[in-house]
């Protein structure tokens, strides 16, 4: 109970809007928060007691940056692949972005926020998403996932005996019925490098990959960003930091020493030129 609350007064310091979360709480206490849906940009999404879903009810517009560089990206009739799909806003936000002649993935691993994600996307009008309950890493079999109050953090624990356990596959596996995916999106809390050795096929029909990356995060399964850069080079992509209109080379020793999301290319100039984008550093 202590941690719950020091969690949450946590949360109440890094939001704009405190009273909007405080409120957000009492309608899920009350069971009233499921007559409220949260709209977005292009679709809306359930308020659901998902610690995203209350994030936005607070504020619609956090994390806005990802859906922006996604619709700047995507394009009509192009297919999205979500590994780490969450609650759905980036599955929704592709969705509206590629049209009903595109295509959209999401992959989720935890049972109860794929729930969710379902939910999410039976409230709207696209019939362009394809959605799969797994985890996803180098090898298929089983693997113990974290059941915390803060679900938009949860992911693949390093030890048994705690957590949930939960089926994992390979991308490779997952992904195997699409001929090409234009971009793929990898949020899966530090467990990115297995997720990469699992795609060995999966990344060479893949052109664009949006990742989050974290040294912090990385440290937990043993590695650094230097391995992600690695795998991704001997891939035949190069790795960037998107800022504003730039693409910030990065170099192989590169550490990202806070939570962000880089993009890794394969034809950065078609990239540059379709875009817009500027090549820095």
């Amino acid at each position: 109970m202590i941690n719950r609350i020091k969690e949450f007064a946590g949360v109440l310091r890094l939001s704009r809007h405190p009273l909007k979360i405080i409120f957000g709480q009492l309608l899920a206490k009350s069971g009233l928060h499921r007559f409220f849906t949260i709209r977005m940009q292009g679709y809306k999404i359930n308020f659901s007691k998902s610690a995203l879903a209350l994030s936005l009810f607070a504020d619609s517009h956090q994390r806005h940056e990802d859906e922006q560089f996604l619709q700047r990206i995507l394009k009509p009739g192009q297919v999205y692949a979500d590994i780490g799909a969450n609650i759905g806003t980036l599955v929704l936000s592709a969705a509206a972005a590629v049209g009903p002649k595109g295509k959209v993935i999401g992959i989720e691993a935890h049972p109860v926020t794929f729930k969710h994600l379902q939910a999410n996307v039976a409230i709207n009008d696209f019939s362009n998403i394809v959605l799969i309950n797994s985890a996803a890493g180098d090898k298929e079999g089983s693997v113990f996932f974290s059941n915390i109050n803060s679900d938009d953090q949860n992911k693949v624990l390093t030890g048994p005996g705690i957590g949930i356990e939960i089926k994992v596959d390979t991308p490779d596996h997952l992904l195997a019925a699409e001929s090409t995916i234009d971009v793929l999106k990898i949020d899966v809390e530090g467990y990115e490098k297995f997720v990469l050795q699992g795609a060995t096929l999966t990344l060479q029909k893949t052109g664009i990959i949006y990742f989050e990356s974290w040294e912090k995060h990385f440290s937990n399964f043993g590695y650094k960003t230097a391995d992600i850069i690695r795998i991704l080079k001997e891939n035949n992509f190069e790795v960037y930091k998107p800022t504003g209109n730039q693409l910030v080379s990065l170099p192989a020793s590169y550490q990202s020493e806070r939570c962000e999301n880089l993009v890794a290319l394969k034809d950065t100039n078609g990239f540059c030129k379709a875009h817009g984008y500027v090549v820095t550093g």
